[in-house]
């Protein structure tokens, strides 16, 4: 049986390091930190499956706001569930600009197996439903 508090603490750990890939290397984050089977659920827009989907979906990001940053506000643990608010930053949109968003992780060995995401479309940069609508 594993620790509670460890398991929680693990997974922390592992959001840290989701958000430094995010800002260093998306497609590094899509590959390192979700498992081989997930669910991204960006809640009222898409759901994806498929690394290639969930590849592209970030390239569209990066490609209209290449400097973009995601700041991590605050992160609670609570067994295999970590909830995370956080802000969208890009410099290039002025000092000013943010967009917050909230993502609720579900994590196995280490891993997201479920991401449900909740923010203002129309204020993240590049941002559409995948082609794959349903991967």
């Amino acid at each position: 049986m594993v620790n509670p508090e460890s398991e929680a603490e693990r997974n922390l750990e592992a959001v840290k390091r989701w958000a430094e890939l995010y800002n260093d290397d998306v497609h590094r984050m899509v590959d390192e930190s979700y498992a081989e089977t997930f669910e991204v659920d960006v809640r009222g827009h898409f759901v994806m499956h498929r690394r290639e989907t969930f590849h592209r979906a970030e390239q569209a990001v990066l490609v209209a706001a290449p400097r973009r940053r995601a700041r991590i506000g605050r992160a609670v643990a609570a067994g295999d569930t970590v909830v995370v608010e956080a802000m969208l930053l890009d410099p290039d949109k002025g000092e000013d600009w943010q967009s917050p968003w909230c993502a609720v992780l579900r994590f196995r060995d280490g891993k997201i197996v479920s991401d449900h995401t909740y923010l203002d479309a129309a204020r993240w940069p590049g941002f559409r439903a995948p082609c794959d609508r349903t991967s």
